[in-house]
């Protein structure tokens, strides 16, 4: 049975791989995201705008937390996307068959709801059934409202609708709760400079929440090094591959260097 899911995100070299996480995590491979289209600045979010949060019959704990706000810019969003396992049987089948095994082990005191909901939303989403996967994700933050995973979830879900300033508001979400998993600082980070680049208050706000947490780290800067490059600001982005290579004494940085010299070259 299969309950975790691969998530990897990518700096730009082996060097700083920045998250190889095994767990209840969405399975996205995250090639470079085109940006997202522009919105209007400072849109509010809502809790029930137009593309509405259903609730299920499914037996959710009672809980004050309410389904997870949709932010208003994405209301026009469609819940139903191609998802990755569209046009294979195999995965589909699988994805089914997982579903039924994690629905029949809920309540069942070896396991927690919470990681059980993960799962199946996860399963859901990779089917491109995101309403069913957004009422599960939801109903694992209702078990743990404290914990980052399933906003984190909720952020890949988001993105693969196209509800991108959602997405955003997940991630931030789950930093939020967990600000000490460097994990979702840069689960955030790496959306925020592929989808937003251009939102410079988005980016550089994850950048110092990051920073506040663990100051210099090769994953951060290795990540924000790739957005000032792709800004065009070359002598900002040569300054962080810099110091990620200081941060890395007896690792082979020779990729770095190569970067270095070829944003050097555009100067």
């Amino acid at each position: 049975m299969q309950i975790s899911r691969t998530h990897w995100i990518g700096a730009l070299i082996s060097l700083v791989a920045v998250l190889a996480a095994a767990g209840i995590w969405y399975a996205v491979v995250r090639p470079q995201l085109p940006p997202a289209p522009s919105v209007s600045p400072g849109a509010a979010t809502s809790s029930a705008p137009a593309l509405e949060q259903a609730t299920t019959s499914a037996p959710v704990a009672a809980s004050p937390v309410g389904p997870f706000p949709i932010n208003a810019a994405d209301a026009a969003v469609s819940w139903t996307f191609k998802g990755p396992y569209a046009g294979n049987d195999t995965l589909t089948t699988q994805a089914n068959s997982d579903i039924a095994k994690l629905n029949a082990l809920i309540g069942n005191a070896q396991y927690d709801n919470y990681n059980l909901y993960n799962g199946i939303a996860n399963d859901y989403g990779s089917l491109g059934d995101g309403k069913t996967a957004y009422q599960y994700y939801d109903r694992a933050i209702r078990i743990h409202p404290d914990q980052g995973l399933a906003y984190m979830n909720l952020g890949h879900l988001f993105d693969e609708m196209g509800a991108y300033q959602s997405a955003a508001d997940a991630y931030a979400k789950a930093v939020a709760v967990e600000p000490s998993v460097l994990q979702f600082h840069t689960a955030r980070l790496t959306y925020l400079t592929q989808r937003l680049p251009k939102d410079t208050t988005l980016v550089e706000a994850a950048l110092a929440d990051a920073s506040k947490q663990f100051g210099d780290t090769p994953s951060v800067l290795a990540i924000e090094a790739q957005w000032l490059a792709g800004e065009g600001r070359y002598a900002d982005a040569i300054k962080a591959w810099q110091t990620v290579k200081t941060l890395s004494p007896g690792t082979d940085t020779s990729s770095i260097d190569a970067e270095i010299a070829r944003l050097q070259a555009k100067q």
